[in-house]
């Protein structure tokens, strides 16, 4: 038995009117609740999610911190496997393309100057990262848009977005308010070209970060809860 048109538009519906806007969230209740009222006597999919699915859930509130809780838990797993990615660079073999990205920055630097490569860097490393995850969530978009979807968007790109952001935040902070305010700009000028190697070093984190991203924008952070 599956549900019938009518009965898929009442539930898609239902969880619009909830709120759940989120792929991932979506599909989980869709599926949850779809598969309750195959197995149950229920005749009426409205009088079910009134009477059995929803107080189960614990109501609107409850569904909603459902879906946060989901959103926690696929935020945690995103930002534990970037850690694991990055680190894992520092490791054998791993640690050899390091080896080789700062040699090729260290040449870059003093072939063509440290703005230069410093700027290269960032753009491969940081912006890069950020077209890409654009570019997954219009591409997305467009598809829900296309197939008539209930949702457009996914917790995961959400969370990917904003991991991808991060660092060019820090960046910001530190280049607006930490730079000028506690070490003066002229000062830190002045420290970077009597140490061209925190430049090299600098813009090796850089492409770094950029693989890192690029790995995790090719993995799935899919899991599924039980939802009571």
């Amino acid at each position: 038995m599956s549900l019938t048109t009518a009965q898929h538009d009442i539930l898609v519906k239902y969880l619009k009117a909830v709120e759940i806007k989120h792929q991932e969230p979506f599909e989980e209740f869709y599926d949850h609740i779809a598969t309750g009222f195959e197995k149950s006597h229920v005749l009426d999919l409205s009088t079910y999610i009134r009477d059995v699915a929803q107080p189960a859930f614990g109501g609107t509130k409850g569904m909603l911190k459902i879906v946060n809780e989901q959103n926690i838990i696929r935020k945690n797993m995103i930002w534990k496997r970037a850690k694991e990615i990055f680190f894992g660079l520092f490791g054998w073999p791993a640690i050899g393309f390091v080896m080789v990205s700062f040699m090729l920055i260290q040449f870059g630097a003093q072939q063509f100057g440290d703005r230069f490569i410093v700027l290269f860097s960032f753009g491969i490393g940081l912006v890069l990262p950020i077209f890409v995850v654009f570019y997954g969530l219009i591409r997305f978009y467009l598809h829900c848009k296309r197939q008539k979807l209930p949702y457009t968007s996914n917790n995961l790109n959400s969370w990917l977005l904003t991991a991808v952001n991060l660092p060019i935040a820090l960046l910001n902070v530190g280049g607006s308010l930490v730079i000028p305010i506690f070490i003066g700009r002229d000062n830190f000028k002045i420290f970077l070209n009597a140490y061209p190697i925190v430049t090299v070093c600098l813009s090796t984190l850089f492409l770094l970060f950029g693989f890192t991203y690029l790995k995790l924008l090719k993995e799935r952070f899919i899991f599924k809860l039980e939802l009571s």
